[in-house]
């Protein structure tokens, strides 16, 4: 639920935090002011937010790197993965169109899929995705969500969300209630040992069918 302390503890695993109490270790290593960065070169994250810049399609997804050394190629996977190249396929510059400041050429949902495919421009190892597909529509989400299962063969996936049907296919989910963890499992293990997630579940199931 809103609250409960998912964004503040995605901020603690991005290494902007540094953890008062408890430590994080990653395969073994603990994560400190030491390593932290190159822990960070490792994730692709894709905020609640998407910042866009006044620049060309192919510029915001690979944000932060010189026009001479943007590869086109990945710029066209990453689009490719986030669903965003057939909107780009109709664009009159393609991946030269300039988006606007702060993207204003672009709808919520365009918005969101160029930030997520900034985050898998340089094919990290790890991808957090902060509530990533709350701006996307019902069809064009599942069409994510598939691309996601198949990078979840190799890389790992840590997804923040409200939706349960956008982690209902996550190897493990954590349920967080007031900073703390309510419950842990597969989606059917919560479904049926943890009355809370039940609920949640069915309230979202039944907007769903509403709307």
């Amino acid at each position: 639920a809103t609250g409960a302390g998912k964004t503040t503890l995605v901020d603690i695993l991005l290494g902007l935090f540094i953890p008062e109490q408890g430590q994080i270790f990653i395969d073994d290593i603990k994560v400190n002011e030491d390593n932290v960065r190159g822990w960070q070169k490792i994730i692709g994250y894709v905020p609640q937010q998407i910042y866009l810049s006044d620049d060309t399609v192919s510029g915001n997804i690979a944000f932060g790197i010189p026009v001479a050394q943007i590869d086109p190629d990945r710029v066209t996977k990453a689009a490719a993965i986030a669903r965003l190249d057939e909107f780009i396929g109709r664009l009159p510059e393609k991946y030269d169109t300039i988006v606007g400041e702060r993207g204003v050429r672009l709808s919520g949902g365009q918005m969101q899929r160029v930030g997520i495919a900034r985050a898998v421009y340089n094919d990290p190892q790890i991808l957090i995705l902060d509530e990533a597909t709350s701006a996307l529509d019902s069809i064009t989400e599942q069409e994510f969500l598939e691309a996601l299962e198949a990078a979840a063969a190799i890389k790992t996936l840590v997804i923040i969300a409200h939706r349960i049907n956008t982690v209902k296919n996550c190897d493990f989910i954590i349920m967080l209630e007031e900073g703390r963890v309510e419950a842990t499992g597969s989606y059917e293990e919560l479904l049926q040992n943890n009355s809370k997630f039940r609920a949640l579940a069915s309230t979202r199931q039944k907007v769903a069918e509403n709307i």
